[in-house]
């Protein structure tokens, strides 16, 4: 029965974990080329979810298609966001967009409140990924599998995309430094509104995936942020192989840690955290900013 209960929980926290990968990379992306700490991040996570529901309900676009289009409509809210609040302080310290982008949060989520209520909705998984299967003798959603293996396969697209094409090689430039790549022609600026948007088109992208999962509310996004922002400080700050890492031992710890010893899970995680800014405050793999 513990051997059935460990096992369970290992497939929640990598579950859970495909998703904070998603969301953890965006976090990490802005911050390395912006130093910007984007509190507004699990808005937009839930603004996804919303957006799903909408695109379905308001256009009838079956489950498949919004989740293309959902998250996309995400996109240009963020551009538009980063535009008109984040870019014109772009050069002050971190603390301004800090406190920009927690403002924002509010913002956000007054308006899903405003425009869908705060109720929570509920999305039916499509029927073609209903039921489960056995895995080492347990049953398991086939859908909770589907949407981890496309997070994953999603997070894959995101590493090649850095490291393969001219784009993410002027990614790289920026957060390795940031002056000199602007000196040699990057338009850092431009190229920072494009991974802002493009890394909540991410966080949309999560939530809308995980509307069978997890259900659509306005505060959806506030336990993915901090569990997102403890992944990227486990992995190093701007160091996405770090926030990999990072986003798969919070997982691990919540799920596995909350099936054993629940009312000391999240105490469990953030000494987890706390040790790790104390003896590797550079992330897992030592390639993290501290300044």
């Amino acid at each position: 029965m513990q051997l059935n209960l460990f096992l369970v929980s290992v497939l929640n926290g990598v579950l859970y974990g495909a998703f904070l990968l998603l969301t953890s990379l965006g976090v990490s992306l802005v911050f390395g080329l912006g130093r910007v700490v984007n509190f507004a991040h699990g808005a937009l996570y839930a603004l996804g979810g919303y957006a799903l529901v909408a695109v379905m309900k308001g256009a009838g676009l079956p489950f498949w298609l919004a989740l293309i289009a959902g998250p996309l409509l995400v996109v240009p809210v963020a551009i538009a966001i980063e535009r008109t609040t984040i870019f014109p302080i772009r050069n002050r310290p971190e603390i301004y967009t800090l406190l920009v982008t927690f403002g924002l949060t509010f913002i956000l989520l007054g308006a899903i409140e405003i425009i869908w209520g705060t109720g929570t909705t509920l999305v039916t998984q499509p029927a073609l990924l209903s039921g489960s299967v056995d895995i080492l003798g347990i049953s398991y959603p086939i859908y909770r599998l589907f949407a981890a293996g496309v997070s994953l396969l999603v997070s894959g697209g995101v590493f090649a995309f850095i490291l393969l094409t001219p784009i993410g090689l002027q990614i790289r430039a920026v957060t390795d430094d940031a002056e000199m790549a602007e000196a040699l022609g990057i338009k850092t600026r431009w190229l920072l509104t494009l991974v802002f948007g493009a890394a909540a088109g991410l966080a949309g992208f999560a939530g809308a995936l995980g509307t069978p999962i997890f259900a659509v509310n306005p505060e959806m996004g506030s336990g993915i942020l901090i569990d997102s922002f403890l992944a990227v400080i486990l992995g190093g700050l701007g160091n996405l192989p770090g926030s990999a890492a990072g986003a798969l031992i919070v997982a691990l710890t919540k799920s596995v840690g909350g099936s054993f010893i629940a009312e000391w899970s999240i105490a469990l995680l953030f000494a987890v955290v706390a040790l790790a800014l104390i003896f590797r405050p550079t992330g897992i793999f030592g390639r993290g900013r501290v300044a």
